[in-house]
């Protein structure tokens, strides 16, 4: 008998994938019930929204053409786009905005609905404003640039910042969730399901088999009770359906002497 290996189990990929097809419908069930609980929860709380996009382009022209200025000029456009984004989202920009379309949102709000991005080693400020319509998302955006562009030339001596394609107009909600993200929803919950399965089995102390018998507690196997696990079979075994009904015909039969005595 050894002791040390007494409370130790030893998992194998054959367990595993023991495991994994004895349990693989609950496992689906899990992964499909996951994915259904999303869908309902983003058809209940789903509401679209539409983006559009448009590009600033950043250009400070000099008074003289020469490679030397245009070199200066660019890397100097490309230092200075972070600045512009910041002026871009600005009180002075988005209070201006809101205030000529008239809009209901207030600074934080609007603030919130814009994005920027920066293609790298380019002079180009993609400016991405999202909305309740596809009309009210380019119109947003289209302003924004506008005054923006103009806000940046004032603020740092920029002789140009060109708005250089005006907002996109998307009819496809930007927001919908994606197919791949309710495959790696049914993904994870699968997986985590499985997992759980795992660690029961590695905390269950039980032994299963001979072979588990053998190895974890040292000793040689030399006989057992046949049909013992099989509960259907009766309470002593094989044989425990002969013995029940053996026992009732006995009580039967005592019953019908006491009869007989009276």
């Amino acid at each position: 008998m050894n002791p040390k290996n007494s409370n130790v189990r030893i998992i194998t990929i054959r367990d595993l994938w023991s495991i994994f097809v004895h349990r693989l419908l609950i496992i689906i069930l899990a992964a499909a019930a996951s994915v259904a609980g999303l869908y309902a929860f983003n058809k209940i709380m789903y509401v679209p929204q539409y983006s559009s996009t448009a590009t600033i382009y950043i250009l400070r022209q000099g008074n003289e053409s020469n490679t030397t200025d245009t070199n200066n000029d660019f890397s100097l456009a490309l230092s200075v786009v972070n600045d512009c984004t910041y002026l871009l989202k600005s009180h002075t920009v988005l209070d201006q905005v809101i205030q000529d379309l008239s809009l209901n949102l207030t600074y934080e709000d609007l603030y919130k609905r814009i994005t920027t991005h920066n293609p790298e080693e380019t002079r180009v400020l993609e400016v991405t404003v999202t909305a309740d319509s596809p009309d009210e998302a380019k119109t947003i955006v289209d302003e924004v640039c506008t005054i923006g562009s103009e806000s940046i030339e004032n603020a740092m001596g920029f002789q140009q910042v060109n708005l250089y394609e005006y907002g996109t107009q998307n009819s496809q909600p930007s927001n919908r969730m994606q197919m791949k993200t309710y495959a790696i929803v049914g993904l994870i919950a699968g997986v985590a399901v499985y997992l759980i399965f795992v660690i029961a089995y590695l905390l269950d102390d039980h032994l299963r088999s001979d072979e588990e018998i053998e190895k974890t507690l040292g000793v040689t196997i030399l006989a057992d009770i046949p049909n013992a696990n099989h509960s259907g079979k009766g309470k002593y075994g094989y044989y425990g359906k002969y013995y029940s009904a053996y026992r009732q015909s006995e009580k039967g039969h005592g019953r019908r002497k006491r009869g007989e005595g009276t």
